[in-house]
């Protein structure tokens, strides 16, 4: 796995500039670019506090399910994934609606 793609991917899919990740981690905005471009390997902690940016767990990061579906339909499940039970099932309701 590339750490720094990984990264990448996942602030983006947020929808976080580099500075509001490095913001929500409590890292320097220069520190997290060079990880995403390759030039500084991230310690456990460092890359601990980069997954509590984008709110999510190590396991989470190492193991994404849902590598393989398209960033938008992996934005989708991340969303969906925040929703509350009922709020899921209206969801699903509307999109069964749309599909006709």
């Amino acid at each position: 796995m590339d750490i720094s793609k990984r990264i990448i991917e996942l602030r983006q899919l947020k929808g976080y500039s580099t500075n509001k990740l490095a913001t929500l981690a409590g890292l320097s905005q220069g520190f997290v670019r060079q990880i995403e471009l390759g030039e500084k390997h991230p310690t456990i902690e460092s890359l601990r506090k980069i997954c509590n940016g984008l709110g999510i767990s190590l396991c989470e990061f190492f193991c994404d399910e849902t590598a393989e579906l398209p960033l938008d339909i992996q934005r989708l499940v991340r969303i969906a994934q925040t929703l509350t039970p009922k709020q899921r099932q209206a969801l699903q309701t509307f999109l069964e609606l749309m599909k006709g």
